[in-house]
């Protein structure tokens, strides 16, 4: 795999394609709909709605985290994740690229 080269594109076109790379799974875009609809998720939830297996999922949700699109946070001693507020603009920006369905 060679070398991504970010610094010679700007921020706005390293942004976009990472919010691309996030939308090009089915199960992202899944994940990502579920999210929308139910406000805050966890595995377990996920593994209800989503025939993966929970390893899979995790790998999703964190490239999802990674992006900055969600945060994760404990509650008791499990983890979730819920829409990152302060990207409300960004998730705007990727709505346009699938329907969210309950």
């Amino acid at each position: 795999m060679g070398a991504k080269k970010k610094h010679v594109f700007d921020h706005r076109t390293n942004r976009n394609a990472e919010l691309g790379l996030v939308i090009s799974a089915s199960a992202r875009i899944q994940i990502l709909g579920y999210l929308d609809n139910y406000q805050i998720m966890n595995i377990p939830m996920l593994e209800q709605f989503i025939p993966l297996h929970k390893k899979t999922l995790n790998h999703h949700v964190s490239l999802i985290e990674r992006s900055g699109l969600i945060r994760g946070h404990y509650i008791g001693n499990t983890y979730f994740w819920s829409k990152n507020e302060q990207m409300l603009d960004e998730w705007d920006k990727i709505r346009w690229s699938f329907t969210f369905q309950g």
